[in-house]
């Protein structure tokens, strides 16, 4: 298993990646797992976009290529749950409200530090979970989104 913080477009993430055979992995990106694919750079069909990553870790040989797709959900919302126990700051949403992907839509304060909680796609907000001052487990659902 390997743990990564990266940044994509100013947008800060925190990503486990769990390979479980020579072409599938479990990614989990800001608390939210995916089930994803790859194919190894040395691939000649394959590409790779340029990612600013920050690691303690020593560089990887190879880094692979990897197709994601959404979370697996019964109905048409997703949750966005809590990456780790802490007590909600503030939501900055309501209801209807139509986000854009990056969009931080709740502060959660977790180990004495502020982490935004940002909206993994576009989408309206269909439920909110929490209010402010409320504490939370890891994984609790924050907000649905559809």
């Amino acid at each position: 298993m390997n743990k990564f913080k990266i940044t994509i477009d100013g947008n800060n993430f925190d990503v486990t990646v769990d390979v479980t055979d020579h072409k599938k992995a479990n990614v989990e990106v800001n608390g939210i797992s995916y089930e994803v694919t790859y194919e190894s750079k040395n691939t000649p069909a394959a590409t790779v976009a340029p990612v600013a990553r920050k690691s303690s870790a020593p560089a990887a040989p190879a880094a692979p290529q990897v197709h994601v797709s959404a979370p697996q959900s019964s109905g048409s919302a997703a949750s966005i749950k809590a990456p780790l126990p802490g007590t909600i700051s503030s939501v900055n949403v309501k209801v209807g409200d139509q986000v854009k992907r990056g969009e931080v839509l709740i502060v959660m304060e977790a180990m004495k530090m502020e982490n935004n909680i940002m909206a993994d796609k576009d989408g309206q907000v269909k439920a909110i979970h929490v209010t402010p001052g409320q504490a939370v487990a890891q994984e609790d659902k924050l907000i649905d989104l559809a």
